[in-house]
């Protein structure tokens, strides 16, 4: 049988340091049409403009992915370090 010493840490979970730049996409919220995932804020919304102009549809959802990282409080330093 293996033993083991646990203590109670606080810990944070925030931006991962070494990340990528969020993904965007835009989703319709009257139909099931979206975006491409882009990084590029723009590009997604002006997929919302056109598709508004098409088809008249006036609520959009905008979904963000970021990349996170959960670290003991107190430790600072990236993901590499």
């Amino acid at each position: 049988m293996t033993r083991a010493v646990l203590r109670h840490a606080l810990w944070t979970v925030g931006p991962d340091p070494d990340r990528a730049l969020p993904v965007l996409y835009t989703a319709c919220k009257d139909c099931a049409e979206q975006s491409p995932a882009t990084t590029d804020r723009a590009a997604s919304d002006l997929w919302a403009l056109e598709h508004a102009g098409r088809t008249g549809h006036r609520r959009y959802r905008e979904c963000v992915s970021v990349d996170l990282y959960a670290r003991p409080a107190g430790e600072t330093g990236g993901t590499t370090s």
